[in-house]
């Protein structure tokens, strides 16, 4: 096999990185290598419409069946990454095939945390992949009692999702409010009504204790307000862990190699723009194409069939300007500190985007 692009991992800023490359004139070999038996697909949409039922898997897709192929890039599925040999230029998978590279891409992403306390227990998951947003669907039958542990933007999504497929929903923040790094704290609260009128019992500032179990299921989640939770199904959501130990003890030594590039979660790029943004970044550092200026990013979500899209980090903001009416889920709001920007959020407000992007990017006077 005659070295070439090898991605190692097969999420969205690998697949840009990948249809950049060929799209600006890349005519080398390219692989993808991907931990998961699936083709490269979208992960927003498994705790929203993939779970309420209204996408299918091949909807999730990010190109088709076949597309690789009459592109010329090899794709390498369910054999993760195990290891690097930098000095032998060699990508080791887990099965013990090794592949050669000239540039290799680093775009393994990230594995969802969990709690020591639950491991193991057949009724616990979390969601970060297609299989387990096909288990949890399975589980969400009307009257289902779910527990979320930890109120993120992906606890904040399934708790929403699960209350309209008709189940039971207690959404558990150790937090005083949630999304303090990305909500000033008006807005979190305002968040925190909003799943409380659709019906969702938000607990703030409350931890889970140990479990009560029977058979390799958890029976009841204590809590340490002292209440005690009997959920059929838990979730937890607290965050995400970068897969790079296949990096090796000195991964930062690995990434600042020429010839190795980050994207993604190991770059950063925790929200889809810039991954999308580091992918395409990746093609044309390989190509020696000049680099597209990074863009401004931010996240966005949708809860309860409000769009949600914010920027910016809201820390230490000393005042908030509200436009339109929080009560009609219909509003942007900009928070600020000594009078400038630091953060704002548009709610179910998609025009006002561009408008508020520009109060960060507009160069000063």
């Amino acid at each position: 096999m005659s070295a070439g692009v090898v991605i190692a991992g097969g999420g969205l800023a690998g697949q840009r990185c990948a249809e950049t490359l060929r799209r600006e004139g890349y005519t080398g070999p390219i692989t993808i290598v991907g931990a998961e038996g699936h083709l490269p697909y979208d992960r927003p949409p498994l705790s929203k419409a993939f779970l309420a039922g209204e996408l299918e898997r091949e909807s999730l897709s990010l190109r088709p069946a076949g597309w690789h192929a009459e592109q010329g890039i090899e794709l390498r599925l369910g054999d993760p990454v195990a290891a690097v040999d930098v000095e032998g230029q060699r990508l080791v998978l887990a099965s013990g095939a090794e592949l050669p590279y000239m540039q290799l891409v680093a775009a393994t992403g990230s594995r969802a945390r969990t709690l020591p306390a639950l491991d193991g227990l057949a009724n616990v998951q979390t969601l970060r992949d297609l299989p387990d947003a096909e288990c949890l669907r399975a589980a969400l039958v009307p009257g289902a009692h779910l527990a979320v542990i930890g109120a993120g933007l992906i606890g904040q999504e399934i708790a929403a999702t699960a209350k309209k497929l008709g189940a039971q929903v207690t959404l558990v923040e150790a937090a005083p409010l949630p999304l303090e790094r990305a909500l000033h704290p008006d807005l979190a609260q305002w968040l925190v009504d909003l799943q409380r009128e659709e019906g969702v019992d938000v607990r703030l500032g409350i931890t889970s204790q140990a479990p009560e179990t029977a058979d390799g299921r958890l029976t009841a989640l204590p809590l340490s307000d002292g209440s005690r939770l009997t959920p059929d199904v838990v979730l937890v959501a607290i965050g995400v862990i970068p897969n790079r130990e296949w990096l090796g003890d000195d991964a930062q030594a690995v990434l600042a190699r020429p010839e190795i590039l980050a994207v993604g979660d190991l770059a950063g790029g925790d929200h889809w723009e810039l991954a999308v943004h580091q992918g395409r970044a990746a093609a044309r550092t390989i190509l020696g194409a000049p680099l597209a200026p990074t863009p401004f990013t931010g996240w966005w979500s949708d809860v309860h069939g409000v769009r949600l899209q914010g920027f910016g980090d809201p820390a230490g903001a000393d005042a908030i300007e509200l436009d339109g009416d929080p009560g009609e889920r219909s509003f942007s709001a900009v928070a600020l500190r000594d009078g400038r920007p630091v953060a704002a959020l548009a709610v179910g407000r998609p025009r006002e985007v561009p408008r508020l992007k520009a109060l960060f990017t507009a160069t000063p006077d």
